[in-house]
């Protein structure tokens, strides 16, 4: 009659609940201990090892600087971070820096550096971090010395200054030719036109009053719109000029681009102008339109005839100016040709005017367009002239819009190691190792821990469940052999020697026994068990103990008991209750045995015993023989249970054997040592013979952590204990 777990609420996935979870950590604590202290202990090692780093820093500001001439090409000079990154870790930096400080003074703290050792420290040691205000930045240096940082932070932040004041003139003395180009256009343009507004007055007289108001305002109107035409015109041509240089990055030159290069620059040109189109309509393209779709498409193959092979990738920040700087032309372009469409119409009104009116009036008008024409290009040399003014200014500034708030200072102390953070860590690894092992051990255990593993991997019903038994080593007997791996060795055992005392003793251990007992009962109410053998899958799981105080349990009952060791190999019972081997069961097997002399008083009422008798070469012959059936019915008809002690049933056949002549087999199983496997291989050679299979006992179950699956026991234990309180 066994007792089947209910099904708890708080079972986990998997079947187990959390207290086998727990039950888990606290078999495997010792694995988690080492874990956690090893850990701990690398943790320790690696904190004494750090080095001291000391740390100086300066603070800088980064002004925003922007010109006429920026706004007017749409371009502001504000710099992301990385862009004072790239220059912070660029060689010419980094070796500005190197050779400020000077090798002697690397050496006095690395004696065997390199120059290329040094400047890699140097890319190393510093950082350029913004801070909580707008523009400010913390420029950090870290070094092994006070001294060496210092120098790394003071001179890195001169250098730093220095090479962005450079970085920024070569930017200025770029636009600056370029502008100095368009000054040269338009001072052509400007000539020609004083030339041609001059020849025309010497030839036709001051005819500039000889108008009429309408006329007068057409052609003010036409000249302010020319005006505006040129300057516009300037613009998409600077506009051109920085496509053109962002162009070279980007694409082929001229004289290598090929006729595929050229029909996707068309069509990316026609695709463009088709959505400003759409765009101009008032049609909206939500999302990723087709021709979104297709200028991506045609943008990725242009890129591709700029990178050969193995060539870097192009810079993203170029290829998104590129796009921006496209569109930005295109709408140029198209608002131009709107206007000088515009400007048209304004030529056709004056002309028109001009067939109803007398030559005065032409002459007059075209005096006036060639003086504003003049006024337009003079207007613009005078803003180009302006634009590179400012451009010089800003080319011969010393600071390039960089400022020292805060200047270096040589550190007092090191920087904080932040011990307790790593110790911290250090644990929390430990015990995640730790557990990690624990469960991946648990995982990989292969032995039959609970009743469940007994029914799920063996098929047997569980009768008992014997508790660990605490003892003394003075409870313990040393049991000498012969060592099979020693041929002339003596080997000691020491096996411990609990014998219970049913009768004036009451404990967990005694009511285990005392439930199995009950178990074995019930099993065959009707017909009950008479003869029962106790076996196990292997050596050390317990079996002559349990059967031994399973004995007991019966005799105390009144029962008239008799104990068979018939495990001739290594017998235990004879050890167990002081006796002698001699005389025993292979003594039976004479020719008239006297049962009187065999069949031995333990000392305990109610209880006879069998030892193992004299050595035999051949105990199975004398199992299997037809003898020891007659020997078996002798007993059964002189005593009410008898009980058979045999050797494990994996290593030799002598329970399989007996298993013919007797009532019921249990199979003795020890928690947490027996081998699943090796004790399914005992379960399946007992039934290849036909052997009468009764159930499991789970010995040496654990009971001294609360989180265990025998909860019983502990109410138990705990009710026997406080009778002694």
């Amino acid at each position: 009659m066994i007792a089947t777990n209910a099904t708890n609420p708080l079972t986990l996935r998997g079947g187990m609940q959390l207290k086998d979870y727990i039950g888990v950590i606290m078999r495997r604590r010792w694995i988690i201990i080492i874990a956690l202290l090893s850990v701990v202990a690398s943790t320790v090692f690696y904190v004494t090892r750090i080095e001291d780093v000391f740390e100086s820093s300066s603070t800088i500001v980064i002004e925003e600087q922007t010109t006429l001439i920026d706004q007017a090409m749409n371009f502001g000079s504000t710099q992301s971070l990385s862009y004072y990154q790239g220059i912070l870790n660029s060689r010419t930096y980094l070796e500005m820096v190197f050779d400020s400080i000077g090798m002697n003074v690397f050496a006095a703290t690395f004696p065997k550096i390199t120059r290329d050792e040094a400047i890699s420290y140097i890319q190393g040691s510093f950082s350029l971090k913004p801070t909580s205000y707008t523009s400010f930045y913390r420029f950090n240096a870290q070094a092994k010395t006070r001294e060496l940082a210092y120098l790394i932070a003071s001179i890195g932040t001169d250098a730093f200054r220095l090479q962005c004041q450079e970085v920024a003139s070569e930017q200025t003395r770029r636009t600056v030719s370029e502008i100095d180009k368009q000054l040269q256009t338009i001072r052509k343009k400007l000539e020609q036109a004083e030339v041609d507004f001059r020849s025309y007055k010497e030839r036709t007289g001051d005819v500039s009053g000889g108008t009429t108001p309408e006329l007068k305002t057409l052609q003010s109107v036409y000249s302010e719109n020319m005006a505006q035409l040129g300057v516009k015109e300037a613009d998409l041509d600077a506009e051109n000029k920085q496509l053109a240089l962002l162009e070279r990055k980007l694409t082929p030159l001229e004289q290598e681009r090929s006729p595929e290069y050229l029909k996707l620059r068309s069509k990316l040109s026609e695709l463009e102008k088709e959505k400003m189109r759409l765009e101009n309509l008032g049609i909206k393209l939500t999302g990723i339109s087709t021709i979104d779709r297709e200028v991506a498409e045609i943008e990725k193959q242009l890129l591709q005839y700029k990178q050969p092979e193995g060539a870097q990738t192009i810079d993203t920040r170029i290829v998104k100016q590129w796009q921006e700087l496209r569109k930005i032309v295109l709408s140029k372009e198209g608002d131009l040709e709107l206007f000088k469409r515009k400007l048209d119409s304004y030529k056709s009104a004056i002309a028109s005017y001009k067939k109803g009116n007398p030559d005065l009036l032409t002459q007059s008008l075209e005096l006036q367009r060639l003086e504003r024409t003049r006024q337009i290009y003079e207007t613009i040399y005078n803003f180009l002239l302006n634009k590179a003014e400012e451009e010089r200014i800003k080319s011969s500034a010393t600071s390039a819009g960089i400022k020292v708030v805060d200047i270096p200072r040589i550190a007092g102390s090191p920087i904080p190691k932040n011990q307790n953070r790593f110790y911290l860590i250090g644990i929390l690894v430990g015990l995640a190792l730790g557990l990690l092992l624990a469960f991946f051990a648990e995982y990989n255990d292969s032995t039959i821990k609970s009743n469940e593993d007994v029914e799920r991997y063996l098929g047997l019903s569980v009768l008992g469940t014997i508790p660990h038994i605490v003892h003394d080593k003075k409870n313990e007997m040393e049991i000498k052999r012969t060592s099979s791996r020693k041929q002339k060795g003596i080997s000691v055992l020491a096996y411990p020697k609990q014998l219970l005392n049913f009768a004036g003793e009451d404990s967990i251990i005694t009511e285990a026994y005392r439930s199995l007992r009950t178990n074995l009962a019930y099993i065959s109410p009707d017909k009950p068990l008479q003869a029962v053998l106790l076996t196990s899958a292997g050596p050390s799981e317990g079996k002559s103990l349990s059967i031994s105080n399973l004995a007991l349990a019966h005799a105390q009952m009144g029962k008239r008991t008799l104990l068979i060791d018939t495990d001739l190999r290594r017998p235990i019972q004879h050890h167990l209750f002081g006796l002698k081997r001699e005389p025993g069961f292979t003594e039976m097997f004479v020719e008239k045995p006297d049962y009187a002399s065999i069949i031995r008083p333990t000392g305990r009422e109610n209880l006879w015993i069998i030892t193992a008798g004299i050595f035999s070469p051949n105990p199975a012959e004398l199992i299997g023989s037809q003898r020891m059936a007659e020997h078996i019915a002798y007993f059964r008809k002189n005593f009410d249970m008898i009980f058979f002690d045999t050797p494990p049933a994996v290593a030799v056949t002598d329970a399989a054997l007996l298993s013919t002549h007797i009532d019921g087999i249990i199979l003795v199983v020890k928690s947490h040592h027996t081998d699943r496997e090796v004790a399914q291989r005992a379960v399946q050679s007992l039934r290849n013979v036909g052997a009468k299979l009764t159930g499991a006992i789970l010995n040496d179950i654990d009971l001294t952590h609360r989180y265990t699956s025998y909860g019983y026991y502990k109410y138990y234990y705990h009710y026997y204990k406080s009778k002694t309180d």
